[in-house]
């Protein structure tokens, strides 16, 4: 009688101890934040679930070339949406080229797409600050629409897949070091790595 009571309490103890062990691990499973959380998050960036970005719109470069981001699969993208009359856009703009200059190489392609302005503006702005990165024409909106764009600047990464891992409003400091570091970081890190989130 005793070894069945001493078998009943230790059998309570073993599942009480197995609840409690579960429990902690679906705990620290939903407040664990991932490796790209933990760079996006002090450099004021939203990080998303790596899904494809919305298609359906259409754009050209400065040259009048059809582009869309399908073309630098295999590469990350730095998607800035902006205007020539939003001043935080202009502050802004110098910084983007130091970190396109900075990188210097075909692993980042930096894309900023103006939004609703014509081609003889945006030349004008390019020439008159020196402009390097690729600079693609929304003519209509439709990227902007297809986007969600409701303030500017607003800023998309893309990882090398093609998906949309990071998104920051506002203006940032984009040739500061922990901006160049964060995309070495993404350059080096394979894209499969599920810190990366790859398309779902």
């Amino acid at each position: 009688m005793e070894n069945h009571k001493s078998a009943t309490v230790y059998g309570s103890v073993f599942a009480l101890c197995l609840v409690a062990g579960l429990l902690f691990l679906v705990d620290n499973a939903w407040s664990k934040e991932s490796v790209l959380d933990k760079k996006f998050k002090p450099l004021g960036i939203i990080t998303l679930a790596g899904i494809a970005p919305p298609t359906g719109y259409g754009l050209v470069d400065m040259d009048k070339n059809q582009v869309v981001l399908s073309d630098f699969s295999g590469k990350i993208v730095v998607l800035t949406f902006w205007t020539t009359w939003c001043p935080d856009c202009v502050n802004e703009m110098p910084d983007i080229e130091k970190l396109h200059k900075k990188l210097g190489n075909n692993d980042v392609i930096i894309l900023g797409v103006d939004l609703k302005e014509s081609e003889k503006k945006v030349k004008k702005f390019i020439t008159q600050h020196n402009l390097t990165f690729k600079i693609l024409l929304d003519e209509k909106g439709e990227m902007g629409r297809a986007f969600g764009i409701r303030s500017i600047p607003t800023t998309f990464i893309l990882n090398k897949k093609g998906g949309l891992i990071g998104k920051a409003m506002g203006a940032r400091h984009w040739d500061s070091k922990k901006f160049v570091d964060l995309f070495e970081y993404l350059i080096k890190t394979d894209s499969k790595e599920s810190d990366l989130r790859d398309i779902q």
